[in-house]
């Protein structure tokens, strides 16, 4: 009966373990695809407003840097 109770105990550790770290993995392509969506939006709005608050929110939140060029940034993901 311990035996089985060691097997249950194992298969319980190993799996949340597997979970944790396919959800770790997850975080940089939501990351990446939400980069990606932004781009998009702002490659596609022309000379506006919206375009300007876009690229100031591209350059803070996914480049890290406040002169970087955000088309560059757009076209390397």
């Amino acid at each position: 009966m311990e035996n089985g109770a060691n097997i249950i105990r194992y298969c319980v550790i190993t799996s949340t373990f597997s979970l944790v770290v396919i959800a770790l993995g997850q975080i940089p392509q939501f990351k990446v695809h939400k980069a990606k969506l932004l781009c998009a939006e702002y490659i596609s709005q022309k000379d506006s407003m919206e375009r300007l608050k876009k690229e100031v929110k591209i350059q803070k939140k996914f480049i890290g840097n406040e002169k970087a060029n955000v088309i560059d940034y757009c076209n390397s993901l």
